[in-house]
């Protein structure tokens, strides 16, 4: 049993454990500082005889420990150069080549791709090597659910950062930036493949200025609306991410390639990603469409997967603060690393403290009045003081009115009927929402996190690796005062200024405590695996993890003991009475405590995988090399949620699965330069998954690029997805309520009150997986003639069949037909259906999803004036978003039409120019939102508005600070939101848009990055 008297008996085990992976990390690490020279490249005894050139190269990545990856229609009937002497991996193959008409290409991960030797310029992005043959017999550094992708120019090894110069010559070798990219598990380096994949780095991450990776995320194209922040958000301040504008939940999160769990201290069926240090995360890459049969289940709107950093030389120092109006965030990070012939380690502390932004703090809900807006007046009359109204049908005693405002008074000083002549009739009306502190916007929160990622060569083709995760997460909102919703105060309450039972409305002041939502959440993500070469061409890694969130949720005056409350209101004692007709303290501590306190709730989510597969070059076809990966996953989840003396819910799921991906190159052409490319491909995977509570499920995907010229591909995929029911939605503790608390009407019965009646809460066990299917078609050209332009366009559709919703009983009633067995009656008298007895209240497959639309990228990069210059615009037009979210309920058209919970805008895109001298560099991102209408039936047009972001940067040590030891400093300003734009106002609570708000406004950081 998944309980807390696990949890205790276990916490010395898993301390243990934590302190075992993260020794084995550092002792990975051992040594290796000084292991490499200056330049971060280990030198190896090299000593190779002039022979065949595939046999030299293959000799010198045993001997080296690194990754060489080349054609071998390139390199056949060619004779290596001799080499000899303590020698880099580059220098060893550069001299291997001499003479040979090739050169190395090197990433800065260390591995090599050997290629026809060109005159140094910008490579486009597309130029394909996908027949390439690959050794790696340590250390490559692909992950499970990685492959190698984009090629982009990249500074040299040690220059500047930030001055990534197109190319670079070091040795004789080419350096070039790989990104390995999600969407595939195949070792490639095509720049693009059948499915669409957007890679987002570091650096957009720090440009963005964004504080969280949620905020991140929502800002991009591919993310249609967000959950919200605040207290008025889905997700109660968690992070989570709707690709499309899909149910939250649909988009399947990984950390550097593999699962994690999707249920747990959320409490909702998604991952909380504030749980990942922002200090760790290397990129983000983005599929977004389903891709189930690639890395399994909840893949219904695409992936996103996170990757951490695997790999520092030296010592790495990051400072951040930032600030807006109401509130402020600070954070800090230490990364050490280092790389040898040994293997390499990594460590990453790192801190960041956010404080809270109100509604109290924004005069936009000073007032709730919002007729100013052409909207409703939505002021209550849950204020501080609140407002008294006569229990009986008469006038307040001295009073011309049957209620008055409570007015203001110095504590202590008593109140008569005298004290409400000037209120009389009066009721003090504010924005409840408002009160105290007021609702936040932003939650404040503290997060500490280590990430440690190490890797030790156990020989030539063979190595151990480990990563650790930890993070603390401390979530804090202290919000409006405590509620008094129409109270009765008997006259004898000492404080009961009219001597006559009352009814108070409002809000105790802040003096009494405030309604606080508070939540602790501990992360940890272990990881251990082997990797290594079984066989010339083939690599093989297994691994084990585990990753487990464990959250203690507080509330604390939210909710009332109604005995004590109504026992305090009539005690005749002033120590033992409640004071509802003050702004200050209404009662002692012990009085206020024992009516209003803390309750806990308590979630814990785990997820325990095992995985391997083998990936490699099947054979050689005509068009070039058949590539394959096959491998096998388990995986046990488990959830738990208890309120003690409320509720304990637990369940736990195994599954296994089995998949396969293949590459098959089908048309290969030559150019009169004799530069080869793959002009036809095709990529098949599929994927069969095994649940121990709901059976099997298959899913395919299929994929065709076409490259009729070297830098043009045409390309296109299909894929099948599907997302089993979570354990939150499986495990339901039963509960039984009764018809009189839903208000209840029967349509079979004239639409007659049902009374007495059962409404039974339980899990479906009919319940079955949703499903999608996905497609893309796009292309992208990189024309040869221009180099550092891009151009891209892709079509998507996605579409989700049986979606699970939790059927509310009056629509259960209002379509008994549909769902047989979810209602009871009495025996039919007459020909009329007898009397409903009890409705099941449980979660549902229905209604259906279909959104569909175009991507547009177009970019150029350029050099001028001693700088690099570059100017990139992208935007989505998102052509169908049609919803059926009820039972034989008509197709709904979300398409630019705001709702509760998910829907889509028309246009989201954005326009950027920058320029990189190197020493400083200036850029600007502007955001636009296109217009839609408010939630029917109102018809207010909303958005149609940019959003514009300023980044600077300078190398502080241009700037003629003496910094010896230090290899880079550099010092950049981020002013996100330049203008200042807030919030629109809508026509329904919370008289906001959550899903495109950002409540911060001007928001500005600065950040100070050193390594040495």
């Amino acid at each position: 049993m998944f309980d807390k008297s696990l949890e205790r008996s276990t916490a010395q085990a898993w301390r243990l454990r934590v302190s075992a992976v993260i020794a084995l990390v550092l002792e990975l690490g051992w040594g290796l500082a000084g292991a490499a020279e200056p330049n971060g490249a280990a030198r190896f005894r090299v000593e190779q005889p002039a022979r065949a050139l595939p046999e030299s190269l293959r000799a010198i990545a045993g001997q080296t420990g690194v990754s060489v990856l080349f054609d071998p229609a390139a390199v056949a009937g060619r004779m290596s150069k001799p080499v000899s002497g303590q020698l880099t991996a580059v220098q060893a193959i550069t001299r291997a080549l001499e003479g040979s008409g090739l050169q190395p290409i090197v990433m800065p991960d260390g591995s090599v791709v050997v290629r026809p030797a060109v005159a140094p310029r910008s490579i486009p992005a597309s130029a394909p090597a996908s027949s390439a043959a690959f050794v790696m017999p340590v250390g490559t550094a692909a992950l499970v659910g990685s492959s190698p992708g984009e090629i982009q120019a990249s500074a040299e090894p040690g220059s500047t950062a930030g001055s990534d110069s197109a190319q670079s010559v070091v040795d004789g070798a080419t350096w070039l930036t790989r990104v390995e990219v999600t969407g595939s598990r195949l070792m490639r380096i095509d720049a693009d493949g059948p499915t669409p994949v957007n890679v987002y780095t570091r650096a957009d991450l720090e440009r963005s200025g964004q504080p969280t990776l949620e905020r991140f995320l929502s800002s991009l194209n591919e993310a249609s609306i967000s959950t919200g922040e605040g207290a008025m958000g889905q997700t109660t301040g968690q992070g989570a991410v709707q690709l499309r504008g899909l149910p939250l939940g649909s988009t399947l999160v990984l950390i550097n390639g593999r699962r994690i769990q999707a249920v747990g201290s959320s409490s909702g069926n998604f991952f909380n990603l504030n749980l990942i240090p922002m200090a760790a995360i290397e990129r983000i890459e983005i599929v977004p469409v389903g891709s189930s049969a690639v890395y399994g289940g909840d893949a219904l709107a695409g992936v996103v997967n996170v990757i951490l950093k695997k790999s520092l030389e030296g010592f790495a120092f990051d400072a951040r603060v930032a600030s807006a109006r109401g509130t402020s965030d600070v954070g800090v990070s230490l990364a050490h690393g280092a790389q040898g012939e040994a293997g390499s380690f990594l460590l990453v502390g790192s801190y960041n403290k956010t404080t809270p932004l109100t509604m109290g703090e924004r005069s936009y809900f000073a007032d709730a009045d919002y007729r100013r807006f052409g909207g409703t007046d939505a002021r209550s009359r849950f204020c501080t003081p609140g407002t008294v109204t006569n229990s009986a049908i008469a006038n307040l005693p001295g009073l011309d009115s049957r209620f008055a405002a409570v007015p203001a008074t110095a504590p202590g000083q008593p109140l008569t009927p005298a004290s409400f002549v000037a209120t009389s009739g009066q009721a003090n009306l504010c924005n409840s929402m408002a009160n105290g502190h007021g609702n936040a916007l932003v939650y404040g929160d503290e997060n500490a996190a280590l990430h440690a990622a190490g890797e030790r060569r156990l020989g030539p083709n063979w190595s151990v690796f480990a990563e650790v995760t930890l993070a603390r997460d401390r979530l804090l909102a202290e919000q409006a005062g405590i509620l008094l919703n129409n109270v009765l105060v008997p006259a004898t309450n000492p404080h009961n200024p009219f001597g006559v039972p009352v009814r108070v409305t409002g809000r105790l002041g802040l003096q009494n405590g405030a309604e606080t939502f508070a939540r602790d959440t501990d992360f940890k993500r272990i990881l251990g695996g082997l990797r290594g070469e079984i066989a010339p061409g083939w690599e093989f890694e297994a691994a084990l993890s585990t990753t487990r969130d464990d959250g203690e949720r507080r509330t604390t005056n939210t909710s009332a003991n109604v005995a004590a409350r109504t026992a305090a209101l009539a005690a005749s004692a002033p120590g033992a009475a409640l004071n509802p007709f003050t702004s200050g303290l209404a009662a002692s501590e012990e009085v206020l405590r024992g009516i209003w306190s803390e309750s806990t709730r308590y979630n814990h989510g785990r997820k325990d995988q095992a995985s391997a597969f083998v990936r490699g070059s099947l054979l050689e076809l005509p068009a070039g090399s058949l590539d394959l990966i096959a491998g096998a996953e388990w995986a046990q989840d488990r959830y738990q949620t208890v309120a003690p003396g409320s509720f304990d819910i637990q369940g736990s799921r195994t599954n296994g699965a089995v998949y396969s991906e293949l590459r098959a190159p089908l048309w290969r052409i030559r150019s009169d330069a004799g530069r080869a490319w793959d002009a036809a491909a095709i990529t098949l995977a599929a994927r069969r998954d095994r649940y121990s509570d709901f059976g099997s499920a298959s899913t395919y995907q299929a994929g065709l690029e076409v490259r009729p010229t070297r830098t043009t591909l045409l390309r296109a995929s299909t894929a099948t997805s599907f997302k089993p029911p979570t354990l939150l939605q499986t495990k339901v503790d039963a509960e039984s309520l009764t018809t009189d608390d839903y208000g209840l009407v029967d349509p079979a019965r004239g639409n007659e009150a049902i009374s007495g009646g059962e409404v039974l809460r339980a899990a479906n066990p009919a319940l079955q997986p949703e499903k999608g299917r996905a497609l893309s078609l796009g292309a992208v050209w990189e024309p040869d003639g221009l180099a550092g332009t891009r151009l891209a366009v892709t079509a998507w559709r996605v579409k989700i069949d049986g979606l699970i919703s939790l059927l509310w009983p009056q629509v259960t009633l209002d379509n008994e037909a549909l769902f047989p067995g979810f209602i009871t009656r009495a025996p039919a008298v007459g020909g009329v259906p007898g009397q409903v007895t009890r409705v099941f209240y449980a979660e549902v497959n229905f209604g259906g999803l279909n959104t569909a639309g175009v991507d547009l990228e177009a970019a150029h990069t350029w050099k001028a004036a001693g700088a690099r210059w570059n100017v990139a615009a992208s935007v989505t037009r998102t052509t169908r978003y049609e919803v059926a979210v009820a039972p034989g309920a008509p197709v709904e058209d979300r398409l630019g039409r705001r709702a509760a919970d998910y829907w889509s805008p028309t246009w989201k895109g954005r326009l950027s120019a920058g320029v990189d001298q190197g020493g400083w560099s200036l850029g600007l991102t502007s955001r636009y939102l296109g217009s839609y209408l408010d939630s029917a039936p109102s018809d207010r047009s909303l958005g149609g508005y940019w959003v514009h972001d300023l980044a600077a940067s300078v190398d502080i040590k241009r700037l003629g600070l003496r910094l010896p030891a230090v290899k880079d400093a550099r010092l950049a300003l981020v002013v996100a939101n330049l203008a200042d734009r807030l919030p629109e106002f809508v026509g329904t609570s919370p008289y906001y848009d959550v899903t495109q708000a950002d409540w911060r406004g001007r928001y500005a950081s600065l950040r100070l990055s050193m390594t040495w």
